[in-house]
């Protein structure tokens, strides 16, 4: 089981990767064209040439790779192309871009579309077969006709050279290969790495492939199970916060709830998707901590944001009642993802011992200077998100986003959105996510797509827009990534 995780996550680290490069303009035809070139030129160096080459490949973007290396490596030697399934199941434009290129060849193609078309071809033929059939994206037992295909592969002497990842690597059924090049990192133990050109900024920025890796909501999915959200926040002084917050979790997640005071009774009226009554008081304090501890624990509650709205305004801050809130919901609430936003950064700051896993801190930059005495540099950044082992997202012109051992850059935003209540929408984005997805993911998701919304708004309105606006604008710029 732990090594189908890995696979997992390798599978979404590479998706992200590929995605992300497209979109700041790597095209994936590039990256398919260098990977070819390189399992060829690995060929090519270690075996010589006029060899006897037999090149299995996918209807995906690994069949792809595949497709490349046959055509660097077919005028130097005898090569012959298996293709796993029919050329009109090829999945992406750029696989079917390279086997086209190939139909205009005297490459020998043959298909094998089910387990019995691998008895007209001798495997034991081949001096060297690629395997370029399944890539990192590809779970579980492997079906017909690879497995056969595998198998049959495994019982020759042939070298087995794997494109990224053995096909069935993790299941009962794996090639067992000689060699296997992977591409930019390590996908399997022994893997020799190639560089496809990808430069470490592009990794390092975060794009829609976050938002592509995120779950999506079950085609027959049930009321709570693309997550609950609890906000807790507001005072007698500030009212829109917590409606901004509440407002971009209920665009994500089904079910939001809310704890504020009396004072905020009208914008949670206006609010439907506010689930919840208003708690005594004109502003949130000690003695309602057992009250709100009690609701997030009955409402099954995923996510929690604590922190917008609740301090009284810049001439009385936060109460220090509010303050020793805050602290306790912090140890109280050991079982779910808390994003710690606005007057809850301020409360928290000399009390920083309380910080743990699973928590997001999302101060902007003066903030990040108020609780560290540090600047916002991506090496602070980074510094404090592991000496605390808590997450970080730094709001600035280039958001930071950090969990300590990786650091991630966000260039979506603009001027325009230095607005009172885009924090706001960060954090209830960011929760609304969270609620069914990991907090890191979230974090970079959240960020990337509140970023492009505000970009959406600024196309329409310039730079004179409310976080109203931004709001409107989120399922959008979700939906465009999405469809990226």
């Amino acid at each position: 089981m732990e090594i189908r995780k890995k696979i997992e996550a390798i599978g979404k680290r590479t998706m992200i990767l590929d995605v992300n490069s497209r979109y700041y303009g790597l095209e994936t035809l590039v990256l398919m064209e260098n990977a070819g070139r390189g399992v060829a030129d690995v060929i090519s160096q270690r075996y010589g040439k006029n060899r006897k080459i037999g090149i299995f490949c996918g209807t995906g973007n690994n069949g792809g790779d595949g497709f490349v290396a046959a055509r660097h490596l077919m005028d130097q030697n005898q090569v012959t192309l298996f293709l796993l399934g029919h050329p009109n199941e090829i999945r992406t434009e750029e696989a079917k871009r390279n086997w086209q290129i190939l139909e205009h060849t005297h490459l020998q193609r043959f298909f094998i579309r089910d387990s019995t078309d691998l008895i007209n071809h001798d495997l034991d033929q081949f001096d060297i077969i690629v395997d370029g059939m399944l890539g990192t994206g590809i779970q579980g037992e492997l079906r017909e006709p690879y497995k056969s295909t595998v198998l049959r592969m495994n019982q020759t002497n042939a070298k087995k050279v794997s494109i990224d990842i053995p096909t069935g690597y993790g299941s009962k059924t794996s090639l067992e290969s000689n060699i296997t090049i992977s591409f930019h990192f390590p996908k399997c133990e022994g893997a020799e790495v190639l560089s496809l050109g990808i430069p470490s900024g592009i990794e390092k920025g975060v794009g829609p492939g976050e938002v592509k890796a995120l779950q999506k909501r079950k085609p027959a999915a049930h009321k709570g199970e693309a997550g609950r959200v609890m906000i807790i926040g507001g005072s007698a002084f500030f009212r829109g916060a917590l409606e901004y917050a509440g407002r971009a979790a209920a665009k994500i997640a089904d079910l939001v709830y809310h704890c504020s005071p009396d004072p905020c009774s009208g914008a949670v009226e206006r609010i439907p998707d506010f689930l919840g009554t208003c708690l005594k008081g004109d502003y949130l304090k000690g003695e309602h901590l057992s009250e709100i501890v009690r609701r997030v624990n009955q409402y099954r509650c995923d996510s929690v944001v604590i922190g917008p709205g609740l301090g009284l305004g810049p001439e009385i801050g936060i109460k220090e009642e509010t303050k020793e809130l805050v602290i306790g919901l912090i140890k109280e609430l050991k079982n779910q993802k808390l994003i710690i936003d606005a007057d809850g950064l301020n409360a928290i700051s000399k009390s920083l011992e309380v910080l743990r896993e699973n928590m997001v801190l999302t101060p902007h930059r003066g903030e990040f200077r108020r609780l560290t005495g540090q600047e916002p540099t991506e090496e602070n950044v980074t510094h404090f998100a592991k000496q605390f082992g808590c997450l970080l997202v730094v709001k600035g012109p280039i958001d930071m986003i950090s969990n300590g051992r990786e650091t991630k850059l966000n260039f979506t935003g603009n001027p325009g959105m230095a607005t009172g209540g885009t924090g706001d929408i960060l954090s209830g984005t960011i929760a609304g996510f969270a609620a069914i997805n990991e907090l890191f993911e979230s974090c970079c998701a959240s960020t990337f797509v509140v970023g492009l919304a505000g970009d959406f708004v600024k196309k329409e309105k310039g730079f004179y827009f409310t976080s109203n606006d931004v709001i409107e604008k989120l399922p959008e710029a979700i939906q465009w990534a999405e469809d990226f």
